[in-house]
């Protein structure tokens, strides 16, 4: 799956209109993309970025199909729309919020939350495997089309997310089959091989080692093939092979007050990621480049300047078990006078 970044596009590109647009194209543009980015019609694991690009939608026809709001977007640019502008009485007009309320805006849209009562989802998303050659690093091999072999000697080699994150050497120990000294028969050897672990492999990278697998007599060797296993991490989720997934736990409170997010990255660095808006339980943060590094053949374990996919901060809020009722009150009041 690949899915275009639109941080830095306008309303317009982000519903892929043109400025001279009527009504009607922005609510058939806004039907048929957001049944195609609803977090519903994917896989769990896409679904923090299907949530991110479904909020972008949603804020685009929000603003778009409201002739005041589109009025002054067309003139003053979102700067303008989310700062305030002058009205003519000389106050200022309070700036424009998008609340993350995308799902609220989809149902009144839709008529109902459930995208499935709308389309029918029949797609089938390939998963796209890495063959390295041990012996020759710049030829890929396609394993479709490389014949069977049922002699090769399969190993599932586990690595953490930090393994595949930063890169690695793992010593692999094996059993192979070796000819004995009348080169008729065979027995089994005690064997090891040192594999490195490039920045950026997968669970569907597969590693052969040419002819290290058994012996044969008369024959080739057979070959030995790791096929990388991906342990689960407890904190990130890794998607769509180079992004990340980083679920973070908050109280009701810090919810409302946007506190910056302080995490470690896989790299052991601590970073702090800035919260410009009241966080909802379908609230994704997307950090650009602090996902997982992006495999490329020529760059080393040690090569720091590796490409990076994104990371995707996704909140679950924890509710208080118990509010005093003076201050239940109160805070309704509150909120139904921000209404």
């Amino acid at each position: 799956m690949s899915l275009d970044s639109i941080d830095d596009k306008d309303y317009y590109e982000i519903l892929e209109l043109n400025r001279n647009c009527s009504q009607e194209d922005i609510s058939e543009a806004y039907r048929r993309l957001s049944l195609k980015y609803h977090p519903k019609v994917t896989k769990p694991e896409n679904s923090a970025v299907f949530e991110y690009h479904f909020q972008k939608l949603a804020e685009a026809y929000e603003v778009l199909s409201d002739p005041n709001k589109k009025q002054i977007f067309d003139i003053y640019g979102k700067e303008g729309l989310k700062n305030g502008i002058l009205g003519k009485n000389g106050k200022k007009k309070d700036g424009y919020r998008f609340l993350g309320n995308g799902h609220e805006i989809f149902e009144k849209f839709m008529g109902t939350s459930n995208p499935f009562t709308l389309i029918r989802e029949n797609e089938k998303k390939s998963k796209e495997t890495i063959v390295i050659d041990a012996a020759n690093p710049n030829a890929n091999i396609n394993l479709e089309k490389k014949e069977k072999n049922d002699r090769d000697i399969n190993i599932d080699l586990e690595c953490t997310l930090e393994e595949l994150y930063n890169g690695c050497t793992k010593n692999v120990k094996y059993t192979k089959k070796k000819i004995c000294e009348d080169f008729r028969t065979t027995e089994d050897q005690e064997a090891n091989i040192e594999v490195e672990i490039m920045k950026g492999y997968d669970k569907n990278t597969i590693i052969p080692f040419k002819e290290m697998g058994n012996d044969f007599p008369g024959e080739k060797s057979s070959d030995l093939i790791i096929h990388i296993k991906e342990k689960k991490h407890p904190y990130f989720k890794r998607v769509n092979k180079d992004d990340l997934i980083y679920m973070h736990e908050l109280t009701l409170a810090k919810a409302l007050n946007g506190d910056p997010v302080r995490l470690v990255t896989l790299d052991n660095r601590k970073i702090a990621v800035s919260i410009d808006e009241i966080i909802s339980p379908s609230t994704v943060k997307k950090v650009p480049g602090e996902g997982m590094p992006i495999y490329q053949k020529e760059i080393s374990v040690r090569d720091l300047t590796t490409k990076k996919g994104d990371l995707y901060i996704k909140f679950h809020i924890i509710f208080p078990e118990y509010i005093d009722p003076v201050k239940k009150q109160e805070i309704t009041k509150l909120l139904d006078d921000e209404e």
